[in-house]
């Protein structure tokens, strides 16, 4: 537990509502906790929040609410909580380097070829199979009868980053959330899938992914979607269920894509794109609907 006010000292924060709290956490805005500390980009991410602690710039518009205390920044607010993390709230290194895969190897269920890596707090379901060099970090969660082929990383680091003026060196926002993958979701060759930044990525259950694919950290991939391979979803990016996504195409970070649609191949999605609809092109526009 951090108290509020050596936080607000060390960065030369102010304090608006009960100076006394206590932060025992860093978690994401939709999963705010009273020990929580989070924060928001923009007014409309402040209104959300109900309990805890929020940083935010000077420059956010926000109604003070009860439960709430807020921690206000003359800096950027993701430079800042990079800042805040790394001297009080980040696992040092070795937590991701410790190898718990024996363990694993001792459930009978579970087949795990030799040169997988398996890290600590892991959970895996009965049935699944880990191919060799198949990566899978700290704090995942992997399902029942799921595949996972080589030369996969499950929970790697995701791409969080922020200029600090001050040394004109970019600085890590620590990922420190997880992957948590449902039943029945097959892991092609050499595809990474990130690690939550402050919350959790997840692949929903019967989700096929295929070889050389990167999803990035908070995506959301809904219940039976297909990526085909060479697929990038960026970060924040939701995929609704039983989606289609041809080979080469490219998913913008934040974009939403509604379920049962296709998106084309060598597709560059910019924008969000509606529910049972053919999308395809540069950028990707929505061509014809794709309902029976």
């Amino acid at each position: 537990m951090i108290e509020l006010q050596k936080i607000s000292d060390r960065f030369d924060l102010t304090v608006v509502g009960d100076q006394d709290r206590t932060i025992k956490r860093v978690t994401a805005l939709a999963n705010q906790q009273t020990d929580g500390l989070t924060w928001a980009k923009a007014d409309k991410y402040a209104e959300r929040i109900e309990v805890g602690t929020l940083l935010v710039n000077e420059s956010i518009n926000f109604e003070p609410k009860a439960g709430v205390t807020y921690l206000i920044t003359k800096k950027d607010a993701k430079l800042t909580l990079s800042l805040i993390m790394k001297e009080f709230f980040t696992p040092s290194p070795d937590y991701y380097l410790v190898d718990d895969t024996a363990r694993h190897r001792k459930n009978p269920k579970i087949k795990i070829a030799d040169q997988a890596f398996i890290g600590q707090n892991v959970t895996i379901g009965d049935d699944t199979v880990i191919h060799p060099y198949g990566v899978i970090e700290a704090d995942s969660v992997i399902g029942r009868n799921c595949v996972i082929k080589p030369h996969t990383s499950i929970g790697s680091e995701g791409m969080g980053i922020a200029l600090n003026p001050e040394t004109d060196l970019l600085e890590k926002l620590p990922q420190i959330g997880n992957v948590v993958m449902e039943d029945h979701v097959d892991i092609g060759p050499n595809t990474t899938v990130r690690r939550g930044a402050l919350g959790k990525t997840l692949i929903k259950e019967g989700c096929k992914i295929g070889a050389l694919i990167n999803i990035g950290h908070n995506c959301v991939i809904g219940r039976n979607v297909i990526l085909t391979s060479n697929n990038v979803i960026s970060g924040s990016a939701v995929i609704g269920d039983y989606v289609y996504v041809g080979v080469n195409a490219m998913i913008r970070n934040g974009i939403e894509i509604g379920e049962k649609t296709q998106i084309g191949m060598g597709a560059v999605v910019t924008k969000s794109i509606p529910p049972n609809v053919v999308a395809y092109g540069i950028p990707a526009k929505v061509i014809r609907s794709n309902e029976s």
